[in-house]
């Protein structure tokens, strides 16, 4: 075969034949099926050496060379081929060598003899190494090098249909063929059926990572801002996600910083209130197969779901459990946080910072004092209204006030009549309290989860209708789109309900007190069970039997004289199952 050189421009005529060398590699895994960039530039080069021997040097004047670039998308830019082409234009090689014609363009015929007509008209020749029949400067070479441009698109196409089928047979399972794992997360290899697809689970390899979304988790269970949970993270110096070894690439940083405008252009990726919400509302935390959808202006992301059943498909191993992730959507969704955290750092005590206690007079919330000397000189402790104004303030010894409501409890509980219907409901309605949180058969964990998803899905159905009452669903293939979305959200709503008709019925035979809270002995001896609780556990109780807690004016304000405990202290038991019938209702099969 004739040297490979302008067909103008003979061999002596020159005094060096200046190659430019184009790789390009689709998947940047070096175990891949694709030879290796760094292969094909090597061929190249070898090619060069083997013609310069001939007498007329090859000199490699340029390499280019695109990875992780798709050469059957004509929506894909290949960068170092835009500058390979550039440079041909600008008249500035002789030979263009690939590894095969594939490595060139996989979008067919055309497109191939497009580009050696672009060659032809800058006085540029084609060579391929693996083809060394193709001379594009004679017409069998252009027939040639026309067939196998088409084979080569022949081969992606049938590529990209197996890779179609494959992706739409991963959704349908719920793993991941695509994107990097989310903050705290890594992806691993399983298999399923007989595909073996990408499954997330927690990062070990960064367990910094799992213990910052687990942080972030309870800060906002406990009310905390999405902004208040960055600035925090900021301010002890914990690394935003974009800091990451595998997000934090030099490349990445140099585009980050020739997009800034203002700031220092070398300051690290802070935490913001976007990224925050991004990771506690990202569905794969709890476990969930997720999808983007888009809704109003932005995308964001949803659980994915059995498209015959509407069922959530759950195929990753969650940082936190789907029920707890379906809970903190509820939460961070209500308008009011009741639960916000006190800034205060105080030791729990039995009525106060979870809003039990209340002020009789202005109906605020009280709180405890960090104590103070009273007249006997002894270091007192008290529940203190915290919201004195207009009332000249109001407090209440903290010893006395859990005495008497613990006694109070214990004592209306000891005495009970079933015979009696007030006493009989109200004691229904704390054993439904008790089984949600003591059901040793799990039955209450899973009427909770259960409720949780109805929830979540309802609230779903709710955001899809109101998205198309805006216009956001137009056209026949939109409007299709949303019917099949309501569809699902509309069977697994009806299977949730079913289901929890069904744990209602297995909860009825379970709802029972513990016989020994009915004992005739005094509740705050050794040998009670009060005795040996802590304080968590004695607040659950009093949970079961009392709903808050007033306590009001310690005076008489016309005739200063002291107001007794019993009193000026009022205990609103939890309201009968009659009383709140309508809202029990629900409870019964939920709680």
């Amino acid at each position: 075969m004739s040297p490979i050189l302008s067909p103008s421009v003979l061999p002596h005529q020159l005094d060096v034949v200046r190659v430019f060398l184009y790789a390009r590699q689709s998947s940047a895994r070096a175990d891949g099926s694709e030879v290796s960039t760094e292969s094909q530039l090597a061929a190249g080069h070898a090619v060069c050496a083997a013609r310069s021997a001939l007498g007329v040097p090859w000199v490699v004047v340029g390499e280019f060379a695109d990875v992780g670039r798709s050469g059957w998308d004509p929506n894909v830019i290949r960068t170092d081929f835009e500058k390979m082409m550039t440079g041909v234009r600008a008249g500035e090689a002789d030979v263009v060598i690939v590894n095969e014609l594939s490595r060139l363009t996989r979008q067919g015929a055309q497109d191939a003899l497009e580009i050696d007509s672009e060659f032809k008209k800058h006085a540029v020749r084609f060579m391929s190494i693996l083809e060394p029949f193709l001379d594009t400067s004679t017409p069998i070479g252009v027939a040639i090098f026309a067939l196998i441009a088409a084979l080569a698109k022949q081969d992606s196409d049938i590529k990209a249909e197996r890779l179609r089928g494959a992706k739409d047979t991963i959704a349908a399972v719920g793993g991941r063929h695509s994107s990097s794992p989310p903050y705290g997360m890594r992806a691993v290899r399983e298999q399923v059926g007989d595909m073996v697809i990408s499954v997330l689970e927690p990062d070990e390899d960064h367990p910094e990572h799992v213990e910052t979304v687990l942080r972030m988790v309870e800060l906002s269970f406990d009310g905390t801002s999405d902004n208040k949970i960055a600035t925090t993270l900021d301010e002890e110096g914990i690394p935003a996600p974009g800091m990451s070894e595998k997000r934090a690439t030099k490349k990445r940083m140099e585009s980050i910083q020739a997009r800034r405008v203002s700031g220092d252009a070398d300051s690290p990726i802070r935490w913001r209130a976007q990224t925050v919400r991004w990771i506690l509302n990202h569905p794969v935390i709890g476990g969930f197969a997720s999808e983007r959808v888009k809704r109003g202006a932005a995308y964001v992301n949803v659980i994915a779901r059995d498209k015959a059943t509407g069922k959530p498909l759950t195929p990753h191993r969650g940082i936190i459990s789907g029920a707890r992730w379906l809970e903190l959507q509820e939460k961070r969704q209500a308008k009011a946080k009741p639960n916000r955290k006190s800034t205060t750092d105080t030791t729990p005590t039995l009525l106060s910072g979870w809003r039990f206690l209340g002020c009789g007079v202005c109906g605020g919330a009280m709180g405890q004092s960090a104590g103070e000397q009273g007249r006997t000189n002894l270091w007192v402790e008290s529940y203190n209204c915290s919201n004195p104004k207009g009332h000249g303030g109001l407090s209440i010894r903290r010893d006395v006030l859990d005495d008497h409501v613990t006694r109070r409890v214990w004592a209306r509980l000891q005495a009970a009549d079933m015979d009696n219907e007030n006493d009989r409901e109200w004691l229904a309605a704390a054993a439904l309290r008790y089984a949600a949180q003591n059901d040793l058969a799990g039955v209450a964990e899973e009427q909770r989860e259960t409720k949780a998803h109805l929830d979540h899905v309802t609230r779903s159905i709710a955001e899809l209708q109101a998205d198309r009452k805006a216009g956001l669903y137009r056209g026949r293939d939109e409007l299709a789109t949303w019917r099949a979305t309501m569809e699902q959200y509309r069977t697994y709503e009806d299977q949730c309900r079913a289901r929890l008709a069904e744990l209602a019925a297995a909860m009825a035979g379970r709802i029972e007190i513990p016989s020994e809270w009915f004992a005739e002995l005094d509740p705050l001896d050794d040998g009670s069970p009060w005795a040996n609780w802590g304080v968590i556990q004695r607040r659950e109780f009093l949970s079961f039997f009392v709903d808050h807690v007033t306590v009001g004016r310690g005076k008489d304000p016309v005739t200063k004289k002291f107001i007794p405990t019993d009193e000026r202290v009022e205990i609103h038991w939890t309201p009968a199952l009659q009383e709140d019938e309508e809202e029990n209702e629900e409870e019964l099969a939920m709680v």
